[in-house]
């Protein structure tokens, strides 16, 4: 028996290995190398940085296209790397030091001596003429020339019937917000401390977070303190007791502390040059070839970690960004080699951007930058961009098709075996460098396998790339310039469209789950989809697992991921709420109780990230 199912056993295997595609050495030793510990994470602004650019540089000079203009290969432009701490960095009073002090990287240097100090808890001041909701920190004391003291978060924390629930009052909570509201009452120093209410574990130490603000700086001097600094200064009461007083009742509590403080900030700024790499492939058709297409991934990552990492960011590891996005950089330069070969009518360009994960900086610098290179190279008519693209499961999501009218019969129409294995998506997430070109109204795709539990975290290795599935990436989107570049057709951009539902930095509002949502789902789907959730969330405690349908965050209905991503604006870290979900067709519900997201940093308050909520 076992002999006659040999040949039928080979029989397969064979099938099986001419089914799969031969991995390219040159996408293996490019992603191998982007990702390697010698790179130290490609973070902007770095040695490994450079390496990075050096090795993109000459293998693209190895693969014979030619640079532009005269910078040749490389774009350079220059970025806010960190803020320093130099000199001395505290505060104090007459009778205690606060051993835990950090400075706010938004702060100025200098030092004020003894000066008075003022407690005006949240630091909010919601204006006069608005008619849902009165409510001001401010109001009717003066801290011109004073040290204000502010919690994070708002008066929602612990009183589920707040108006400041509604998300149109977020900014209220963000640490921008309170600073420039203190400067503008004349404040000329500011302490933040954790809210007690939010806490749903110990408090850690403040985190000094040398890129909050991108380099930006209020006109005052400012810091982070934990809550026993301040109720040592509070003595009578403590800060847990004023947070639930406000809570009750939604009335501002705020006074002078008749004590003076000595606080002092010394903060320098850090810059640095940092360079794309752009890579030209010219058409052989003298009218055609001044239609441009572009293929893109950015090539950066995180370092050591920094503010966009989620995993511990008090232990330093380097973030090798294997998927994110060594992946995609590996596919672009397979691609342009592959291309170089094609004789197309119509000209490539490759570009591998810089400082994409703090805030999509070297794509916007190549489309503003475009004018300049315009009466040489032509116009560009459409971007391909490829970011985490090698942890293929069950589909490769292709989404912005609805930025071009003919996107969608053009993509469907595609000669390539494995059509099957993606999804044509017409919206988009704007939070990665195609975004940059859909600004400029230049159709655009957006090539992604999607979100995973290693992303931005140390764990996101080359091991785990799937390189099977890059190839079959690669070989369809050859396939489909192919086909662009045949077609007689042009691509027009819709006015309508838009980006939807991300923005740069990966970062959420404070309220986390740990439900990794589904790129770009299938409109059939009422509810979230979870590709898996992350480590010790309120998710996975739950029991949600892989497959299973969010349907309910508390009181809010979960249609789509925009609707999550409201729920978690208006629900704050700390609530306990009734969570529902379906796994095929039986339906789950458990009491849930919301934490922080995975940033360490207490006065962190960005926005949500598609890839974990």
């Amino acid at each position: 028996m076992k002999r006659a199912l040999l040949p039928i056993f080979l029989f397969l295997s064979l099938i099986f290995i001419a089914s799969t595609p031969r991995v390219s050495s040159l996408l293996l030793e490019t992603l191998e190398t982007l990702a390697s510990d010698s790179l130290e994470g490609r973070q902007p602004g770095t040695p490994g940085s450079d390496k990075a650019v050096a090795y993109l540089e000459e293998k693209l000079k190895k693969i014979g296209a030619m640079g532009l203009g005269r910078g040749g290969y490389q774009q350079g432009f220059t970025i806010f790397t960190k803020m320093e701490k130099i000199g001395d960095n505290y505060f104090r009073t007459e009778d205690f030091r606060a051993d835990k002090f950090q400075p706010l990287s938004m702060s100025l240097s200098g030092d004020l001596k003894s000066t008075d100090l003022a407690f005006v808890g949240y630091g909010i001041s919601i204006p006069k003429s608005d008619q849902k909701l009165t409510y001001d920190d401010y109001d009717g004391i003066d801290v011109k020339g004073k040290i204000v003291i502010f919690m994070s978060g708002d008066p929602a924390i612990g009183n589920a019937q707040s108006k400041f629930r509604d998300p149109a009052y977020i900014t209220y909570r963000t640490l921008f917000y309170k600073m420039r509201n203190a400067v503008a009452h004349g404040a000329v120093g500011a302490i933040l401390v954790q809210d007690p209410l939010s806490l749903t574990r110990s408090e850690e130490d403040p985190f000094f977070d040398n890129r909050e603000g991108g380099g930006d700086r209020m006109d005052l001097l400012a810091g982070q303190v934990k809550i026993s600094a301040i109720d040592s200064l509070l003595k009578s009461r403590s800060l847990k007791s004023f947070q639930k007083e406000i809570s009750t009742s939604q009335k501002p509590i705020s006074f002078y502390l008749n004590k003076t403080a000595n606080l002092s900030v010394h903060l320098e700024k850090k810059t640095g040059r940092v360079s794309n790499l752009m890579a030209y492939l010219p058409g052989n058709d003298p009218i055609l070839k001044k239609e441009v297409i572009v293929i893109g991934a950015h090539m950066d990552h995180l370092g050591y970690g920094g503010p966009s990492s989620l995993g511990d960011r008090r232990v330093r590891a380097i973030h090798n960004g294997a998927d994110d996005n060594a992946s995609g950089s590996a596919l672009v330069m397979d691609l342009l080699s592959e291309l170089k070969d094609k004789n197309l009518k119509r000209s490539v360009i490759a570009v591998f951007f810089n400082a994409e994960e703090i805030g999509l900086l070297g794509s916007a610098h190549f489309v503003s930058s475009w004018a300049r290179y315009e009466s040489t190279y032509g116009s560009i008519k459409a971007m391909l961009n490829f970011d985490m693209v090698g942890r293929l499961n069950k589909k490769v999501q292709v989404m912005a098709a609805d930025s071009a009218p003919e996107w969608m019969e053009t993509l469907k129409n595609v000669e390539s075996s494995d059509r099957d294995l993606f999804e044509f998506l017409g919206p988009s997430v704007g939070s990665s460098d195609h975004a940059s070109f859909a600004a400029a109204k230049i159709p655009v795709l957006f090539f992604t396998t999607g979100g995973h539990d290693d992303y931005h975290r140390p764990s996101d290795d080359s091991h785990k790339i799937d390189y099977s599935g890059l190839m079959k990436i690669r070989g369809f989107a050859e396939a489909l310039i192919t086909k662009i570049d045949d077609s007689d057709q042009v691509l027009t951009f819709n006015p309508n469209f838009s980006m939807g539902g991300g923005s740069g930095g990966n970062r959420g509002y404070g309220a986390h789950l740990g439900c990794v949502p589904k790129f770009g789902q299938s409109d059939d789907v009422v509810g979230v989809l979870c590709t898996g959730t992350s480590p010790n969330s309120p998710a996975e405690m739950a029991g949600l697992i892989a497959g299973d349908v969010l349907t309910k965050i508390g009181d809010i209905d979960i249609k789509s991921i925009y609707d999550l991503a409201f729920a978690l604006k208006y629900y704050r870290a700390g609530d306990k709420v009734l969570l529902k979900w379906k796994r095929a067709l039986v339906e789950f519900k458990k009491e849930i109780l919301l934490t922080r997201k995975g940033s360490k940093s207490l006065h962190s308050c960005h926005f949500p990230s598609l890839h974990e909520l």
